[in-house]
């Protein structure tokens, strides 16, 4: 492998970069998505090699891997030279001098699926509506692509060169123009290129295509500058006027002619065409409640429409309903369209809307008499831009809203009840976001582990001390990986109008799938934000004062990470916010049928495990549900808000548990029942003193496990 100075390995003539989703410790992923990906992946290849005495170390959104085309990798090579090092995935590489066979990606997934005991891991290759091939040849290109130095020149630029806004002309006129770097733009449009929105709705995979769809996401968080919040936003919006567009007498013409316009924009490939959308709902005196929304819609008179000289910025027709208000906090303001909440004369409740930011108005040049259309924003008056702890790249202002032509969406007065379409895909978004965001900041502490040097001289991946803090965010780190992509699997299965023939692992039913996705997505989307922001600050803190400076290099600044990922406590409803959504759906109709599909399906999973004889005591699962029981049915509305994050906590530890001990009994992999194991030990008294009286070395070589097996692990022969 020449030619593979501190970049990624594998970017060469010699080589076929790839990826490997390492980062998940997901081996039951391979039950959801129904082959696709390897959980435990028996390949292996050069990721990436750097130096710790100063100079730029390449380092991983995922474990990358690498496809040698020979075969077999010589990792003994001159390449280990002093201060360099290989990342390496695939749990089967003892020895560095001796790397195990079949190290192909192309032979990877048909001989791991023809394995004896495949039927009894919930995977049936054989019904698979997943394209194999196309997977193994789209992720390995993306997995080189989001670290590629292009991609991380425009990620510097967008960071360096944060969005401006200009409100005056030179002679005092106002002008509203808002200006984002090229960086930001380019990130945007190669998300957009690469269909981290339009996998969803291409269909390619069938049920699995939000599965699909959300995995090329999570490589791309690491390096995307945050264009995956208009990208959320827009997905949101798409699913949202297809719900629309499906019912044939649910829209007149000329409105169903514009939304099925917005539609095709939202849903495709092309930069030049696609649109990106924004999601107005938080106000000054509100905040997250939206019922303290003082942004009034009109309906227009006809009178009014009959001299209307403006159309909208694709020259489609606007809106009869006239917008006027003032929007706190809008993020991705260059976007191209937008849904907002406001209130009508009819109704004190808010209504959704539906408005393209931008139109034209007709103009007459006064001295020749020839007209023309003047682009000008859709009735939007930024009044600056937020000064933020994070998301810099990311324009994000105040609104003043006056005459803005829009479409209701809905029916008056529901739009409390029609946005939910549209949150549900960005907390789902925002779930995948925080894990992402975790992923890279382990990789990082990962690999500055295996090269940096403590005092002694010892690698920090040989201090134990280390490893051990390590090894605790690790376990964190995959059961919230398991609970996001659990809730993608049941959004996907939730979104198929059609009849589902084909057996959904890990579930009874649809119906089932759509109970669970109701109940535990915002509790996904709480938990998941908390947990990456705590580790993120301690991927800074194992990097040392490395870890705490804004490092140009970014795929070193984990700073700038952690900066980033504050906000997805914030984004889409606090956790305060989520902790009354989860009350309001335990406690409101049909909370009953919600709370014992939770049950049925846990103990479901309990008991195939406890037949499969998985070794773990899982009895603190029963004693959970039977808490969680108690306390929704024991107590007033009013105190389970009070009591909400008590909730939420225990909710998202009962379903990762049941995600963990799935996936430990697959295969009895050691390492995910020593995962399961510690998850479990939260709430077992009894197992963690068990645990606490093993001896130290014995707990050490564990932790070491945990944190580097995935990777591969190897010894230290540098």
């Amino acid at each position: 492998m020449e030619g593979c100075e501190d970049q990624v390995c594998g970017v060469s003539r010699h080589s076929q970069s790839g990826l490997y989703l390492e980062q998940s410790g997901f081996g039951m992923l391979q039950s959801l998505i129904r082959s696709v990906l390897v959980g435990k992946a028996q390949t292996v290849g050069l990721a990436f090699k750097g130096r710790h005495c100063g100079r730029r170390v390449a380092l991983p959104a995922v474990v990358v891997f690498t496809r040698c085309m020979h075969g077999r990798i010589p990792l003994q090579a001159r390449e280990w030279r002093r201060g360099a090092c290989y990342l390496v995935s695939g749990s089967k590489y003892r020895d560095s001098k001796n790397p195990a066979p079949g190290c192909v990606l192309s032979s990877v997934f048909p001989s791991y699926l023809q394995k004896p005991g495949l039927a009894a891991r919930g995977a049936c290759a054989s019904q698979s509506i997943f394209k194999k091939e196309a997977i193994t040849q789209e992720f390995p290109r993306w997995g080189t692509l989001v670290l590629s130095a292009q991609v991380l020149r425009w990620l510097a630029n967008a960071e360096a060169q944060p969005p401006t806004l200009g409100l005056r002309d030179s002679f005092g006129s106002p002008r509203y123009e808002l200006t984002t770097s090229e960086g930001w733009r380019a990130l945007q449009n190669l998300g957009l290129r690469e269909g981290i929105v339009a996998i969803a709705y291409e269909k390619h995979h069938g049920i699995h295509s939000r599965m699909a769809q959300f995995l090329k996401m999570f490589l791309w968080c690491g390096s995307s500058s945050t264009v995956t919040c208009p990208s959320a936003m827009q997905d949101g919006a798409a699913a949202l006027l297809a719900r629309y567009l499906k019912d044939p007498y649910f829209l007149e013409a000329g409105k169903r002619k514009v939304l099925q316009a917005a539609y095709n924009r939202l849903i495709s490939r092309e930069p030049h065409f696609a649109w990106t959308s924004g999601q107005w709902m938080t106000e000054r005196t509100g905040g997250s409640d939206v019922r303290g929304t003082e942004t009034r819609a009109r309906k227009m008179s006809d009178a009014e429409l009959a001299v209307d000289d403006i159309v909208a910025g694709d020259g489609s027709d606007l809106g009869y309903w006239s917008v006027d208000g003032f929007k706190w906090f809008s993020s991705a303001t260059d976007a191209d369209m937008t849904v907002l909440l406001a209130k009508t004369d009819a109704s004190d409740r808010v209504s959704l809307f539906f408005a393209p930011t931008r139109r034209l108005r007709t103009t007459t040049d006064a001295s020749t008499g020839q007209t023309e259309q003047v682009p000008e924003f859709n009735g939007i008056r930024p009044q600056r831009l937020k000064s933020k702890m994070g998301t810099k790249a990311l324009p994000t202002a105040e609104l003043e809203l006056e005459g803005m032509r829009a479409y209701m969406l809905g029916k008056e007065g529901q739009g409390t009840k029609e946005i939910s379409t549209v949150l549900n895909i960005t907390r789902v978004y925002n779930a995948v976001s925080s894990v992402g965001a975790l992923g890279r900041g382990l990789a990082i502490s990962r690999a500055f582990a295996r090269v940096r040097r403590a005092g002694s001289g010892a690698l920090l991946m040989d201090v134990p001390a280390h490893v051990r803090g390590m090894a605790t965010q690790h376990v964190e780190y995959r059961g919230n990986m398991m609970l996001t992509y659990f809730v993608v699997y049941l959004l996907g299965i939730g979104e198929e109008d059609d009849e589902i023939k084909e057996e959904l692992p890990l579930l009874a039913s649809k119906e089932q799938a759509v109970q669970l996705l109701r109940l535990i997505t915002p509790v996904t989307k709480a938990m998941t934000a908390l947990n990456s922001i705590d580790g993120l600050r301690f991927c800074m803190e194992s990097l040392g004062g490395l870890g705490y400076l804004e490092n140009e290099d970014v795929e070193l600044n984990v700073a700038k990470i952690f900066r980033d990922t504050n906000v997805l406590a914030i984004w889409e409803g606090t956790t305060d916010v989520m902790a009354a959504d989860t009350v309001r759906v335990l406690v409101g109709r049909g909370g009953q049928d919600a709370l014992e599909a939770l049950e049925s399906w846990v103990m479901s999973i309990i008991s195939s495990q406890a037949e499969q004889q998985s070794g773990l005591e899982v009895g603190a699962v029963t004693k959970e549900l039977d808490a969680i029981k108690t306390l929704i049915r024991g107590r007033s509305a009013p105190e389970l808000l009070y009591r909400g994050r008590e909730l939420l906590e225990r909710l998202s530890w009962t379903v990762v548990t049941a995600l963990l001990v799935a996936d430990s009994g697959r295969d009895k992999n050691p390492i995910a029942l020593e995962v399961a194991e510690r998850w479990l030990a939260k709430k077992d008294d009894v197992l963690a003193q068990s645990m606490s009286k093993q001896p130290w070395k014995e707990q050490a070589r564990l932790d070491r496990e945990i944190v580097f097996s995935l990777d591969g692990y190897i010894g230290s022969k540098l």
